[in-house]
């Protein structure tokens, strides 16, 4: 594992680790000390609003500014929040509009690092490295999701919350110091000659014009919108199935949510292994897409009593792990996808778009299912989802199976019928 590597994973798990912890707490104070549903939702909230409307206009300013000075920058910024945060709970009791307004800040720091840093990893790393770095980001994002509420649990039963905000503040400060070591190389590809001059809404056009003149691109993104969805729609029907219909406690629903994150964690650490190399990322993608649409109704076979009682908390666990490894088995071929085919200079707006799609229907999804769940019956909601799921995956297999075909090429025979009718 190359040095860059190492710095570009240790800032990144400081940061994720920190914004994590952050989450959860302001989460856990404020539903502690309010009681109040509402004031909960309103920092979840400010955790994803943001991301969707700021994720296209980072992409922007990646590809304009210097990355490593976006980065370097958005690092030290979190930690300032922190420290201001600090420095005011000194003086007068934090309430939820100040939670509020660190998470607001906290995500749209976030979202400009996450973008400028996905885009910037082909810089950061060698080719061949690729998808060990991208496979290595998603291992720290399910290692800090699954530690950070312990590690949280534990500071906020022992210590004030003046005394834990010291904590993330040091591990952005640190993230800083990380990232400011990173090295960037320059990468033989083509890039875009626009100028340097343009504005930034010729360029923001430009991002989408260029975005939507690659078939590729164009349908991952149209499947995203519906993909995501479907799949934060599981995410409602989940919790009502376990707790609501078939009476989880709240330790056993915990069981079966932590099964997921492994299924990340395992996935992620099997894909920075050589021998996992995704040779056609494409075929996986569909392959992991089609799969996942099969686990999707699976719970209703508990619904309809398929299952033994005794046998409901293994079938659920398996399953999530399943979902995990899927999942990610998903996302790291569509990153790879996007970093590889992308022109250089157009990389940091498609990551944008990309992100901002992907969290564009979790609000809509959210209240949708919701609110049908109330209504309709969740074996019906089940079976909804999957066909939705099958429909997007078949929607994109029939646009791109010439390109899936052509994966199964060797390169060097592609190369030999190029230099014949040439």
């Amino acid at each position: 594992m190359s040095f860059n590597l190492k710095r570009v994973l240790f800032g990144k798990f400081c940061s994720l680790f920190a914004a994590s912890l952050f989450t959860f707490v302001a989460g856990l104070t404020v539903l502690r000390e309010t009681s109040s549903g509402f004031q909960f939702a309103l920092v979840l909230l400010a955790g994803s609003v943001p991301r969707i409307l700021l994720s296209p206009i980072a992409g922007v300013l990646a590809d304009r500014w210097n990355r490593k000075r976006i980065i370097v920058t958005t690092e030290s910024l979190s930690a300032f929040v922190l420290f201001g945060l600090l420095l005011y709970s000194l003086q007068a009791p934090l309430h939820t509009i100040h939670y509020v307004f660190a998470s607001v800040l906290l995500t749209s720091l976030s979202t400009f690092l996450s973008v400028t840093l996905s885009s910037s990893l082909p810089r950061l790393v060698q080719e061949d490295e690729l998808q060990r770095g991208n496979a290595l980001f998603s291992t720290i994002q399910s290692t800090s999701t699954i530690t950070a509420p312990l590690v949280a649990g534990l500071f906020i039963a022992a210590v004030s919350i003046t005394q834990f905000l010291i904590l993330p503040f040091l591990l952005f400060a640190s993230a800083a110091w990380w990232n400011s070591r990173l090295r960037f190389h320059t990468l033989n590809a083509p890039s875009s000659t626009a100028d340097d001059t343009s504005s930034f809404a010729t360029e923001f056009k430009e991002g989408y014009r260029y975005l939507f003149r690659q078939p590729v691109l164009t349908t991952l993104i149209l499947m995203a919108l519906v993909l995501n969805f479907f799949f934060v729609a599981f995410e409602i029907l989940l919790p009502i199935i376990l707790l609501d219909r078939l009476q989880f406690t709240p330790f056993r629903f915990g069981l079966v949510e932590s099964a997921l994150g492994a299924g990340l964690l395992v996935a992620s650490l099997l894909l920075a292994l050589p021998r996992f190399t995704v040779r056609r990322p494409l075929q996986t993608i569909f392959e992991s897409i089609f799969l996942i649409a099969s686990c999707y109704a699976l719970p209703a076979l508990a619904l309809l009593g398929f299952i033994p009682s005794a046998l409901l908390l293994p079938f659920f666990m398996v399953l999530l792990f399943i979902d995990g490894m899927l999942v990610l088995r998903m996302n790291i071929p569509l990153q790879l996808i996007v970093q590889k085919q992308t022109d250089p200079a157009y990389l940091g707006r498609v990551i944008g778009v990309l992100e901002s799609v992907a969290m564009a229907m979790m609000p809509l999804g959210t209240l949708l299912f919701g609110l049908l769940s109330d209504h309709v019956s969740i074996i019906v909601l089940l079976g909804v989802g999957a066909v939705g799921l099958f429909g997007a995956a078949l929607f994109g297999f029939l646009r791109l199976r010439k390109d899936i075909v052509s994966e199964h090429i060797p390169v060097t025979e592609t190369k030999n019928t190029s230099s014949l009718t040439s």
